[in-house]
């Protein structure tokens, strides 16, 4: 069931801090310029670093991404849902500032019960980078966001997943690991 309020805080440029596989995570309307400037500047972050884009359902990535045959969405999919993230080339529609100085896109399809649950009840794609400030020790907890930003961000309480580190990102082309 969507959750409209939140859609229109999402639409509206808002920013969310929410749990994912390793920590809590930041993320916004990857349309919406305005609130993806607002979590670089939140977080200190450089804008030559791409955002990963994370969704319930790949049809809301395939507009971000070039097309893929049959048989490499299936070779993606074995690894989805899961904390793995596929650098895929982005389309010719996928903003520039969601891929920063690259000429890919991240993107993922979680597994954790609460980002999924999140993710279907605005039926969207949201961005997701670490909610902590470039270059500083991940945020695990409610209270720590809470703690770093205050009323700055809408943050959505949850347990993080089990995973020890973030999410592995690989070209999906070249099979290069980029973060393990």
């Amino acid at each position: 069931m969507a959750n409209q309020r939140l859609i229109r805080y999402l639409k509206q440029g808002g920013v969310i801090a929410y749990p994912t596989e390793s920590c809590y995570g930041l993320g916004c309307d990857p349309k919406n310029k305005y609130a993806v400037e607002k979590i670089i500047c939140l977080k200190k972050r450089a804008r030559s670093k791409g955002f990963i884009l994370i969704s319930s359902k790949i049809n809301h990535l395939r507009a971000y991404m070039r097309d893929l045959s049959e048989k490499q969405k299936k070779e993606m999919m074995d690894k989805w849902p899961g904390p793995h993230t596929w650098l895929v080339p982005a389309s010719n529609y996928c903003p520039l500032w969601l891929r920063g100085s690259s000429q890919n896109i991240a993107i993922r399809l979680p597994k954790i019960k609460s980002t999924l649950n999140l993710l279907n009840s605005i039926n969207f794609p949201i961005t997701s980078t670490s909610a902590n400030l470039s270059h500083k020790q991940s945020i695990k907890t409610f209270r720590a966001c809470k703690n770093l930003y205050g009323d700055k961000v809408k943050i959505i309480e949850g347990n993080i997943g089990s995973e020890k580190k973030p999410t592995t990102i690989q070209d999906f082309f070249s099979k290069r690991i980029i973060r393990k």
